[in-house]
């Protein structure tokens, strides 16, 4: 145990020593990644953090003007190393602050992340702090870099005029484009949208496992998810704090992190197809803002 501690606390000192070169590396000329604070302050309440996360339907980059094909919402509760992923359906119908009613997606078109931000923080009334958004081409990078992920698919998942996912059932290793198809596929499921952002929750989890699996083996190994994520990253986020999230990551164990999609209902608005969120997520809200649990 003593050898293990000494080891984590080595590898934690070299991420440390060797983070200020990591970050002299410019990410790419239109970073795949990027990230910010919803706030200029950041002001955890009573050992709270909540991190929006956007995955946008961008190819290339993360221009503003494209649409949200995923948004989650990460709570993490220091105190008790517990936490949740509140999950919300692309074309789930809300009020955008400044702009009235409309698609949740739109919100990313209209004002880009901080809008987003706004527009969840209104519906919840959940405190943001952080927002992270990536498009198709820094999704692929890091699950490049990682190797991929290990999955157990207990179907197959046949979306060829979709998301082009051709994925046979049974546990599998995907690669970077058959997780990007994966975390798209929608119309092989009976519940379109709303199992789409399930099964993003569900990968994000599996993300989460691979991390803490790796650094528990080989410490050293969060250097190389740091470059990683530095890479493929804009932010103005302090390198320190950065680093801070990243050990807080390694912490959290898989089992401890829940993951609820909010409750919906199929509608429409005018000849547009919509879900309308329903008011039982209101004690939703209300447990995660209290807790960071689901």
């Amino acid at each position: 145990m003593r050898r293990r501690a000494a080891a984590i606390v080595a590898a934690l000192a070299l991420v440390t020593a060797l983070w200020p070169l990591l970050s002299s590396r410019p990410a790419p000329h239109a970073a795949s990644l990027v990230a910010g604070r919803v706030h200029s302050t950041f002001q955890p309440q009573r050992g709270k953090i909540f991190v929006l996360i956007i995955g946008s339907d961008a190819r290339v980059g993360n221009p503003d003007r494209v649409r949200a094909d995923a948004l989650h919402i990460i709570g993490i509760n220091t105190k008790t190393m517990r936490g949740g992923i509140l999950n919300f359906p692309r074309d789930s119908w809300v009020n955008i602050p400044g702009h009235g009613p409309g698609r949740i997606n739109e919100a990313l078109y209209r004002g880009g992340p901080r809008l987003v931000a706004r527009t969840l923080e209104a519906l919840t009334g959940v405190r943001l702090d952080y927002w992270v958004m990536t498009g198709f081409e820094g999704f692929r990078g890091i699950i490049e870099d990682i190797g991929g992920v290990k999955i157990t698919l207990h179907r197959a998942i046949f979306d060829p005029g979709g998301s082009g996912a051709r994925l046979r059932p049974g546990t599998q290793f995907l690669s970077a484009g058959e997780s990007l198809a994966y975390v798209r596929t929608r119309k092989a499921f009976s519940g379109g949208d709303v199992d789409r952002s399930s099964n993003q929750a569900r990968f994000l989890l599996l993300l989460l496992a691979k991390l803490r699996n790796k650094v528990e083996r080989d410490p050293g190994t969060m250097l190389d998810w740091l470059a990683s994520v530095r890479r493929h990253t804009r932010t103005d986020i302090a390198a320190e704090e950065m680093f801070r999230l990243g050990v807080l990551a390694t912490q959290m164990s898989r089992k401890n992190i829940d993951s609820v999609t909010v409750p919906v209902s199929i509608g429409s608005v005018g000849s547009a197809s919509v879900v309308f969120i329903s008011s039982r997520a209101n004690s939703i809200y209300a447990r995660f803002r209290r807790t960071a649990r689901l």
